[in-house]
């Protein structure tokens, strides 16, 4: 990483569009030569065609000068990221060769990745120290800053993996128990996605690990009428199943927190040989004594 970063410009796309070299941010220019950039930059080291950039920026109907503004935009890109930024014309079209660290995406869908598998393997613990660092990289909505229909396309592509991450997080941290700590994260995502039943059922799960158990059923009552009213649809299984487990009490789907570590006793001082023997079996006794 302290390479890429010496020798690359860094960039982030899961907030607003930005650069940096050597830890100072890079002017990137007018919202429409940040767009340039994201597509490049979501194109994944692929060659990218003028039509296709064109397209990204304007859509179907693009002003005449259209092919003028991008190469335009491209020139002035290469002269802010450098020379060294391997931004490249290839057969008519232009990539750009982002090693995976430079990207906060790449590092994004490392975390989850590592996330899942560690989630797969019942290491819950470690999923959710993976999704965590991955959420870090996240700076507010993907892409601000930028315009067209490409960026509108990849700003709900790049929040859907972020409502994924949110939701494997909670996902771990419930399975460890911590039904208080997600209840306020899990409320808040439940209501900003009211027919989104993943963001509903962690609820329902939050709710009744943290003892409200009533307040889980009606949870669930209220989300099936929602659906049933907005999609004519009942809840899926998953659902199902949490709320049959509710009704039933099951301990298994509020698991206690871990024990936390016992401290280590404290290092008892040997018995002075002045003392009666009387004395010191009483002081040792006392020293031996948990504390409460």
């Amino acid at each position: 990483m302290v390479d890429v970063v010496r020798e690359f410009p860094t960039f982030s796309v899961l907030g607003p569009v930005r650069a940096w070299r050597a830890g100072a941010e890079i002017d990137l220019g007018s919202p429409q030569q940040r767009t340039t950039l994201a597509m490049l930059l979501l194109n994944e080291r692929a060659v990218a065609t003028l039509d296709e950039l064109i397209k990204g920026m304007w859509g179907d109907q693009p002003p005449r000068s259209a092919g003028t503004t991008i190469r335009t935009y491209i020139s002035r890109l290469r002269a802010v990221l450098g020379a060294g930024s391997r931004l490249v014309s290839i057969g008519g079209g232009y990539a750009l060769d982002v090693p995976p660290e430079a990207l906060d995406l790449a590092r994004f869908q490392r975390h989850t990745a590592r996330g899942a598998v560690a989630a797969r393997c019942g290491d819950h613990d470690a999923a959710a120290r993976e999704q965590t660092a991955a959420l870090a990289l996240w700076h507010g909505q993907p892409l601000a800053g930028t315009s067209g229909p490409y960026a509108g396309w990849q700003q709900s592509r790049l929040q859907q993996l972020v409502d994924t991450a949110r939701v494997d997080l909670l996902t771990a941290q419930l399975a460890l128990g911590r039904h208080r700590e997600v209840l306020p994260e899990a409320v808040a995502m439940a209501a900003a996605n009211p027919l989104w039943e993943d963001a509903q059922t962690l609820t329902m799960q939050a709710l009744y690990g943290s003892g409200r158990i009533a307040e889980a059923l009606e949870h669930y009552r209220r989300v099936r009428r929602n659906l049933l009213d907005e999609l004519g649809l009942e809840p899926g299984p998953r659902m199902r199943d949490v709320h049959r487990r509710i009704l039933a009490g099951d301990p298994s789907l509020a698991p206690a927190p871990p024990a936390a570590t016992a401290p280590a006793p404290a290092r008892r001082r040997p018995v002075r040989r002045t003392l009666s023997s009387r004395a010191g079996t009483h002081l040792a006794r006392t020293s031996l004594r948990r504390v409460g």
